[in-house]
């Protein structure tokens, strides 16, 4: 990730934790600069810098290293000026200001153009069914699925068609990241911490994207908790989406997973071939492209199984390609062109591979016996093949935590988990990636 001064400072605070978040003297240090060898945080006096660095500056420098990995180093400058400073203000629309901008909602996202099929029927019906009844039935409405499904669409739709109806409605759409942001950025400048709480508790319709993210940030967590709670209270509509099921949510406090659950909890699945043909044929109708056959629908629909966006990512680009070469784009051209430059889909991948042919793969690398990746043993020569290899488990196969688990003779997912973090840190590492890359052809 790319920082600015401004997100590294917000990342800092957020990983320090809730002391750090409310701590009057970080609440006065401002991100100065950030070059690739320093990152400058600017505080109004010494006796400010002097709190900061004895009681923070190893946690500081423990997750900017973190975060840059290239040896950033922390500087404090005194800059006596931000004494007189005056905080900034920040401004609160109310419900009557509020507007399809505001709200933050992409108009292409509507349930006219969501192409309806067995996979996301029950997910289409609930969210349609919230965006009649606020704050009913379906309160809190908790959607959940893989990459690429269409619950981001199904986000914006419900708010769409929110706004439509009723006008005056404030809705407000936003990913846990940025009211993660947002929440800090009102800490640090404590005028703005009413303001926040303002925007947030008063909406009529809160539509959350990605709320598993929200997993480790304590504070944010207690934020949301409390901003759930209002608008639960007022019943006013609380949408989430999430990459898994309220239950299967890590590092969440159980109060705020088990709120997720009161009201409706929907899957959206992977499209089966008639869904996937469908919306093929739907994407053409709406982009206007013109002579492509049923029988390349047909194909691209047969190859990539799993996820929507990479279906019509595929599509997008045969037709442009095809423009660009001059060719017609028939079977032999998507044939071609598909099996030159796209690799077996993973939803493809995802049927063939099993952690057997995983682990066996891994094992003859590193001239071990499978049975060593999953032994007890927790010799060095073994403990990173096992996590190369669980790692590919989570990557390259639909079991789940637990079944990946099981496969490994492990009794707590959270090994997975941990697994699955420590080599998505060392893919930094030019080799390692290359390894993780090698492994995979091999196994696809």
């Amino acid at each position: 990730m790319q920082h600015t001064p401004d997100s590294l400072w917000l990342t800092i605070l957020e990983e320090l934790g809730e002391t750090a978040l409310n701590d009057i003297y970080l609440r006065q240090a401002t991100p100065h600069s950030l070059t690739e060898e320093s990152f400058i945080i600017a505080v109004p006096s010494d006796y400010t810098q002097d709190e900061i660095e004895d009681r923070f500056l190893s946690g500081i420098k423990k997750v900017l290293d973190e975060q840059t990995r290239n040896g950033c180093k922390l500087q404090i400058l005194v800059d006596k000026s931000l004494a007189k400073t005056p905080e900034p203000e920040k401004t609160v629309h109310s419900s009557e200001e509020d507007t399809p901008e505001t709200a933050n909602l992409n108009p292409n996202y509507i349930f006219d153009n969501f192409v309806v099929g067995q996979s996301n029927r029950i997910c289409h019906a609930t969210a349609f069914a919230a965006s009649d009844n606020l704050g009913g039935e379906y309160n809190p409405l908790f959607i959940y699925g893989g990459v690429g499904l269409g619950k981001t669409h199904l986000l914006h739709a419900i708010g769409n068609r929110v706004q439509d109806i009723t006008p005056k409605r404030k809705v407000l759409y936003v990913t846990s990241e940025t009211f993660m942001n947002e929440f800090i950025e009102s800490i640090m400048y404590r005028n703005s911490a009413q303001g926040f709480r303002t925007k947030y508790r008063t909406a009529d319709l809160l539509l959350i994207d990605d709320i598993q993210f929200l997993a480790r940030k304590e504070g944010t967590q207690e934020e949301f908790f409390n901003t759930f709670n209002e608008l639960y209270m007022n019943s006013n509509q609380i949408v989430m989406t999430s990459d898994r099921s309220p239950s299967m949510l890590e590092n969440l406090e159980e109060r705020l997973s088990s709120r997720f659950e009161w009201g409706m909890v929907a899957e959206i699945d992977k499209p089966n071939y008639e869904l996937r043909l469908a919306i093929l044929q739907r994407k053409c109708q709406d982009q206007d492209f013109e002579d492509i056959s049923d029988e390349v629908l047909s194909y691209i629909a047969e190859m990539v199984t799993a996820n929507i966006r990479e279906l019509e990512g595929i599509l997008v680009r045969l037709t442009t390609q095809a423009s660009i070469l001059d060719e017609r784009l028939d079977i032999d051209f998507a044939r071609r062109v598909l099996n030159d430059t796209t690799p077996i889909s993973r939803g493809l991948r995802q049927k063939v591979i099993t952690a057997e042919a995983i682990q066996k793969v891994v094992a003859d690398h590193f001239q071990l016996d499978s049975d060593d990746l999953t032994s007890a043993k927790r010799t060095k020569v073994l403990v990173f093949p096992r996590q190369i290899a669980m790692y590919l488990c989570r990557e390259l196969t639909q079991l789940s935590l637990l079944d990946i688990a099981d496969a490994f003779n492990r009794q707590n997912h959270r090994t997975i988990t941990y697994a699955y973090e420590q080599v998505e840190k060392l893919l930094e590492d030019k080799e390692i990636k290359k390894l993780v890359r090698l492994l995979t052809d091999e196994l696809t």
